[in-house]
This record gives C-alpha cells, sequence and structure tokens, in this order.
C-alpha cells in the first residue's frame, strides 16, 4: 500500500503512476558501505511521471522535487504556507482577485540564470498552457511584472490560497528557468528550478533512480547539508523493508503490512492522516450510468459499504474508517454518516427504481498504490454485490489518469489528497474542472464554493465546511477510509514535521 498517486490528488493525483520494480539491492552497498552524513539516501515507492514541474503529479516525487525546485512560497504542516523566495506579498483590493509579491533579490536558477519578475511570469505562463493536472487550481487572467522583482496576479476568478497554490503543492511555485522553458523537451531530462541540488543525469536512470548533487548557484549555501542525495524508486513494499533493514536507504515511505517489522528493525516510523481512500462517482449526472444521477442511489451505495471491516483488513492501525472525504473543513457529525446498513441500501435502490440493481464500471489503480487501490475495490464491489449493484472493476497501471478520463468508466477508486476544499472543487467538483471528465455539477457546491473564494479567515471556514458537508449529503464520493503514509528514517534524520501534506527531501537534516 505504499504508493501514492499524485493527485496527492492528486491528486490524481495526479497520479503519475509510472513505477517499476526495484530490488533492495539495484542501488547502493550494504549498511557497511554508509558514506556518512555525506550522502542522503532516499527510498520512494514511485518516481516522477516527468521532472518538468508543470506537467507531473504530486505525491512521493515531491520529496524530490523541493531539493531541485524550491517553490516561492512553503507549504507548512498545516496547509498555510510562508514566504520562501519571496520577501512580501498581498491581496490587493478586496474580493480576492488580485494578488501581489515582490522576490527576494540575488537569487539564481541552477543554470545561472537570475530570478526576477520576468522569470516568474514566463514560468507561470507556461505552467497555464500544459496539461497537468493542477492547472485548473488557480485561474489567472494575467500576469504582470512590475519592475525587476515584483509580480501582480490578476484573477479571472477569486482565491482566497493563493500563497498556498504558489508553493510545493500542486507545483506550481516549483519555478523552472526561462531558459527551460524556452526549450520543453530539456524539462524532461534535467532540473532547472531554484533549489540546494541539481540533477545529474549521468548517474540517473528513469524510475530506477536518480543523483541530485549541490547547485553551484543556491544563495543559501548552509542550507545544502550533503555533497550528494541518491533517490531510489523501490515499488514492491517488501524490497523497501529490505533496503531499510539493510541500512541501505535513510528515509523513505514505507506500506502498512511493512512498518511494524520495519520498527522492530529499529527503524524509526512516522504517520499521519494522508488522504482518503474513495471510490469518485464520476458520473453523478447520469450521462452513461443514468441511477447515479440519483442521490438515493449515490447514498445507498455509501450505506452498502462496511467500512470499518475493509479498513481493519487493508490498512490496520494506519487508517480511519470515514463517510467524508477529508480536507481542512470538514464536520465531525458526518464522519459516520453512512453507517453500514445493507438493507437501508436496498431500500433506497427501490426507492429510486431501482429495485434489482443496476450495472456499472469502475476503474483503480491497481496494484501500483498497494491495498489501497485494487485490493479495496475489490471488496467494495462484493459489498455492492450484496445489494444488487453489479460492478466491473478494471485495474490500471500507468495509465490510470488517462483511463479515469476516458468516460468508459462511471467511478474511480483512487487515493487523493484534496485539502484544502477549494483544491477538492477546482479537481473534481468543477464543472471543468481537471478530473470531472463528464462535467457534472452540483448548483449549491458551485455557489458555495464562488463565496468561500472571495472569504477570509473564520467566515471561509464557515463557506467551505457547507461546501463539504453538501458534498457528503449529496454522495459525490463513496470515501472508505482515511489513510495514513508510514515514513520510516533512520536514528540520524531530522526535519521530519508530523502532519504534513509530504515530506520535503530539503527539510531533511543529519544529527550525528
Amino acid at each position: 500500500m505504499n504508493r501514492r498517486p499524485l493527485i496527492a490528488l492528486l491528486a490524481v493525483s495526479a497520479l503519475a503512476l509510472g513505477t517499476t520494480a526495484c530490488g533492495a539491492g539495484s542501488q547502493g552497498g550494504s549498511g557497511s558501505a554508509r558514506a556518512g552524513a555525506n550522502e542522503l539516501r532516499i527510498g520512494l515507492s514511485f518516481g516522477p511521471s516527468t521532472l518538468d514541474p508543470a506537467k507531473d503529479g504530486g505525491g512521493a516525487p515531491n520529496v524530490m522535487r523541493s531539493m531541485t525546485n524550491e517553490s516561492l512560497f512553503h507549504m507548512n504542516a498545516d496547509y498555510t504556507a510562508a514566504p520562501a523566495l519571496v520577501s512580501n506579498y498581498k491581496y490587493v483590493g478586496k474580493g480576492n482577485r488580485v494578488f501581489e509579491f515582490t522576490l527576494k533579490k540575488g537569487i539564481r536558477f541552477s543554470d545561472g540564470s537570475p530570478l526576477n519578475a520576468a522569470a516568474v511570469k514566463t514560468w507561470l505562463d507556461y505552467f497555464a498552457k500544459q496539461p497537468g493536472p493542477y492547472t485548473s487550481t488557480l485561474s489567472i487572467a494575467s500576469v504582470e511584472t512590475q519592475g525587476e522583482y515584483t509580480v501582480r496576479l490578476d484573477l479571472a476568478s477569486p482565491s482566497a490560497i493563493v500563497p498556498l497554490l504558489l508553493s510545493q503543492y500542486g507545483n506550481r511555485g516549483a519555478l523552472s528557468s526561462p531558459k527551460s522553458v524556452a526549450d520543453p523537451a530539456s524539462l524532461a531530462k534535467g532540473t532547472y528550478g531554484v533549489g540546494p541540488y541539481v540533477l545529474d543525469p549521468a548517474q540517473s536512470v528513469t524510475n530506477d533512480h536518480y543523483t541530485l548533487v549541490p547547485s553551484k548557484y543556491y544563495y543559501n549555501p548552509s542550507a545544502v547539508r550533503f555533497k550528494k542525495v541518491t533517490v531510489r524508486i523501490i515499488s514492491n513494499p517488501s524490497s523497501m523493508l529490505r533496503a531499510f533493514q539493510a541500512g541501505q536507504i535513510d528515509f523513505g515511505n514505507l506500506d502498512s503490512s511493512t512498518a511494524p517489522a520495519a520498527e522492530k528493525a529499529g527503524v524509526k516510523v512516522m504517520h499521519w492522516r494522508s488522504g482518503t481512500v474513495t471510490v469518485t462517482l464520476s458520473d453523478r449526472n447520469g450521462t452513461a450510468t443514468k441511477p447515479l444521477a440519483d442521490v438515493r442511489v449515490r447514498q445507498a451505495l455509501n450505506y452498502a459499504v462496511d467500512r470499518e471491516s475493509i479498513t481493519k483488513a487493508m490498512v490496520g492501525e494506519y487508517g480511519r474508517a470515514t463517510s467524508q472525504t477529508q480536507t481542512e473543513y470538514t464536520d465531525p457529525a458526518l464522519e459516520n454518516r453512512y453507517p453500514y446498513d445493507p438493507a437501508k441500501a436496498k431500500a433506497l435502490l427501490a426507492q429510486a427504481g431501482y429495485p434489482h440493481g443496476f450495472s456499472m464500471d469502475v476503474v483503480d489503480p491497481g496494484s501500483i498504490i498497494g491495498n489501497w487501490g485494487d485490493p479495496t475495490m475489490q471488496t467494495v464491489a462484493k459489498d455492492w454485490e450484496k445489494v444488487g449493484v453489479h460492478v466491473k472493476v478494471t485495474p490500471a497501471t500507468t495509465d490510470f489518469v488517462q483511463q479515469a478520463l476516458s468516460k468508459k468508466f462511471a467511478a474511480m477508486e483512487w487515493s487523493p489528497d484534496i485539502s484544502p476544499t477549494s483544491i477538492a472543487y477546482s479537481l473534481l467538483y468543477a464543472p471543468k474542472a481537471s478530473l470531472n471528465p463528464f462535467g457534472a455539477s452540483n448548483a449549491k457546491i458551485d455557489a458555495l464554493y464562488q463565496q468561500g473564494q472571495t472569504e477570509q479567515g473564520a467566515q471561509a471556514a464557515k463557506t467551505f465546511r457547507e461546501l463539504n458537508s453538501a458534498v457528503t449529503e449529496q454522495a459525490l464520493n463513496v470515501p472508505i477510509y482515511e489513510y495514513h503514509i508510514p515514513w520510516g528514517m533512520n536514528e540520524h534524520i531530522t526535519g521530519v514535521q508530523k502532519g504534513s501534506w509530504m515530506v520535503f527531501g530539503a527539510d531533511l537534516g543529519w544529527k550525528s
């Protein structure tokens, strides 16, 4: 279960889920070959689908990307963002429609070119035109430069979280140099950001291992803590465990089935809520699968799932059953909104005119995200079969995103982290959302989103909590369980902040 799709959502992550199995002995040596604190060795269950931040998803690759592409803002563990490459920033006027920020001076990209307002404009204009999963999270009407270091964003629609959307979340803030943007093919072969490290292509093999070396142009030399960073892609949970046990990696993401054994071997394990394994009912307007247009049918699918049993079997202590897709604003009273009740599910189906059930097609990411993927979906399908809903499950692998958006499937099962709420909306619920292939919409949810985007603080929190409650009541998803990623590390690793959306490699340190 150790593979986390993009989307952080995606997001779908984005689901840049192209991984290849890598045995524990494919890179590096035994513990006795440890190079000391001069080298940091990281193990990730999947790597980037592309090195181009504008086209890639999220999740595990952000561990590495944070080391080569420092963002304009740094994402904190509580989903706020603090300035990183920015000296000051502000919203201009009311309504969250104009955002302005000034860059720190004297910063250069890894190819030596300067970070200035023109470079930021070049990157943001490029990002907006790419087919990446996070393009729709922020709608920018124009990017204006004011002098050499100030950038002004005129938004096509308001946003209350622009700093977060210019952070590591979604890669928009992970700038690449104007020279690389002018040659997009180069972005797939190397790294050209502002960061303490840069990729060494000669010592890297796509989807197997990546070698990072210090950037000679990084503005903060004290943050370059290692002479070399190696990142191994180890998609098999048992192989990841063996790599830890052999002392071949210092930090990496484990699996719920292997984390206990890692702890017994002396590996420090930390875990916290990372997202929600859920079945997103993509065809909720009933375009191809008519029954899903009826809220009673969607609610029946929720009542038919034995979440507690599935959670215990699939993730044990590394998860929690829930009826809500988790974001930062959810109503605790709705955590068990849909308790397991097959009789009620059958009654709702009958009321909706489907006493004998119906058939639907679902796609999932296969085994590439372990128990979170196909094993969970197959169990859910068995529960649905008991109330008359016949499900054909198609496990995908590297083409999950394409399959999910193909309109061949009424639903997709996956493991997104779609906090905060406005990102969930822009990815899933907006009529033109990146992951809304049928263009389904709900007038109440649309209105609440528009309202919340113009608000701040407690007022915005109240509005977005109403939005999330509406999503739950309308049963746009069938959430199964909240999942935790177990992060493993040796006794020397520092800088892991519990609660973070993702552990960023650039934050890791070494304590002797």
